[in-house]
């Protein structure tokens, strides 16, 4: 018998958020580090942030489903965290503001998402907009999460080792943990992500 190919089922377990528009809470903000970027052959490096919401009333088995998105970390104003954050807020950001935002201050902020199909039939977040005055949100069910980059390497891997393998492994990728001694398990060559990467 032949070596036979055939599509991967690892991730048909993972349940999809239907397409809709939803109440959310942002429980995580994890920073990717630096990370390899290619398109048309041409290479470059961008600092990455990954957030992940909460949807309290859309629960799989009893428990709130999660979605989340990747960022470049940039508030210029057509950049898409710059964009996204401007609708969730209501309002763009000053000079000041943009000078230096800590994104890491978006946990337990509530918002709507607007879910769509993204590529190969998989949920995206499309738009945030900021909640109702008249919205409530429950008290939160996952546990609250903000990583950063530098306190991995300041030795400081709590938080880090309770992320899922798929967001370890695309930190240990990052440009500041290129001259550490650690099996990335793709031969560190950088392999590039997107937000259809990794189910939570």
């Amino acid at each position: 018998m032949g070596l036979i190919a055939r599509s991967s089922e690892s991730n048909t377990s993972y349940t999809q958020v239907p397409v809709g528009i939803y109440k959310a809470v942002c429980i995580k903000v994890i920073d990717l580090g630096t990370q390899r970027q290619e398109y048309n052959g041409d290479v470059s490096w961008k600092r990455q942030v990954l957030i992940i919401w909460e949807l309290p009333e859309e629960t799989n088995e009893g428990v709130p489903m999660t979605i989340s998105k990747f960022y470049t970390l940039s508030l210029h104003e057509k950049s898409n965290l710059g964009i996204d954050l401007t609708a969730w807020r209501g309002r763009a950001f000053t000079e000041e503001e943009k000078a230096g935002f800590d994104i890491g201050n978006l946990i337990g902020i509530g918002c709507t998402l607007n879910i769509t199909e993204g590529k190969n039939g998989k949920s995206r977040v499309n738009n945030i907009m900021p909640l109702s005055k008249a919205d409530v949100l429950p008290p939160i069910y996952n546990d609250k999460v903000l990583f950063l980059i530098d306190d991995y390497t300041n030795n400081k891997t709590e938080v880090f080792n309770q992320l899922s393998e798929g967001i370890r492994n695309i930190i240990l990728r990052s440009k500041e943990l290129e001259n550490k001694d650690i099996d990335m398990g793709d031969g560190g060559n950088g392999t590039s992500f997107d937000s259809d990467d990794i189910p939570f």
